[in-house]
């Protein structure tokens, strides 16, 4: 809302306002499909801002590749988009990075050689699963114990008894959300286990480490770096506090939803209104200063950014 509330007080986008057309695509690949075959189908829009999760924005894109529809991620991080399509981007790195940057810390900061996995089934969660254990095993550590459960679990004893057993030196675990990752640590915990734990964005959200800081003291947590006291930045996040009355739980999230809709506002300008033209201009994107922070955008619709 903030971002197209500056867009439209300054005369919109070649004199037109921009306007969002909402779907919710339930942070799943099925209803990501539907929600994309709704509003490139019926509304007839020609670039989708989202999915914010792995999982719905790669049940998208397959509407919009086929439909030259511009799909913009501004969170989406699973592998697999890299190569989803030649209209689909986003301005969040892949798990193909983070992953590494995860396996590496515990290997050379953390001085782990066998680490045990706890990954939740989704896009997501077995995106950073995959690069981390085949990162880890490149720098000569061993995964002895690769656990998974499915999103609607609730009981994680039987995976938390076997990371017990493997006598693993951390224990690596990627939730989908922050509700399903406290409970898992609470179930670890009451196992008696005592490991250091590493683990991905969603369990550091700034309100779930204030409103949990006993569950999550000690944890290690790999986020995109943000420096919300950069100017773009910090002027976004107060703006964002008058509007919603509180702090974003996840900074960098707003940061390059703003940007994703800030950079489909200057592709119209530049080259109208239709996919193909906005896809061109997504193309050439080379150090654009966003909140997030600089942003270039390669050849497989990617974010190089730190």
């Amino acid at each position: 809302k903030i971002d197209l509330d500056e867009i439209n007080a300054k005369v919109g986008v070649n004199g037109r306002n921009l306007e969002a057309v909402y779907e919710d695509s339930k942070c799943n690949p099925k209803d990501g499909n539907a929600a994309a075959q709704k509003l490139v189908n019926v509304d007839k829009v020609k670039v989708i801002v989202g999915g914010a999760c792995s999982g719905e924005t790669i049940g998208a894109a397959p509407i919009t590749e086929e439909n030259k529809v511009v799909l913009i991620s501004p969170t989406a991080s699973s592998p697999d988009l890299t190569k989803a399509g030649d209209f689909v981007f986003r301005v969040y790195p892949s798990d193909a990075y983070a992953g590494i940057v995860a396996s590496e810390y515990a290997y050379n900061e953390l001085q782990a050689r066998k680490v045990a996995l706890v990954t939740e089934t989704t896009d997501y969660a077995q995106g950073l699963r995959m690069v981390f254990k085949e990162n880890f095993a490149k720098l000569g550590g061993e995964i002895v114990a690769d656990e998974t459960y499915n999103p609607e679990d609730t009981d994680f004893r039987t995976q938390a008894t076997k990371v017990r057993s493997a006598e693993a030196d951390i224990i690596y675990i990627v939730p989908q959300t922050p509700a399903k990752g406290l409970l898992l640590l609470k179930q670890i915990k009451e196992l008696g286990i005592d490991k250091q734990i590493l683990t991905a964005e969603v369990l550091i959200g700034k309100k779930n480490v204030a409103d949990n800081p006993a569950d999550l003291e000690g944890i290690t947590g790999i986020d995109l770096k943000f420096d919300e006291k950069a100017p773009k930045a910090a002027s976004l996040l107060a703006k964002y506090k008058q509007v919603s009355g509180e702090d974003p739980e996840f900074p960098s999230f707003i940061a390059t939803a703003y940007d994703a809709v800030n950079l489909v506002a200057d592709a119209i300008r530049a080259n109208g209104y239709n996919g193909e033209g906005i896809r061109d201009y997504l193309y050439a994107v080379k150090d654009y200063d966003g909140a997030a922070g600089k942003i270039t955008i390669d050849e497989n619709g990617d974010p190089i950014m730190d």
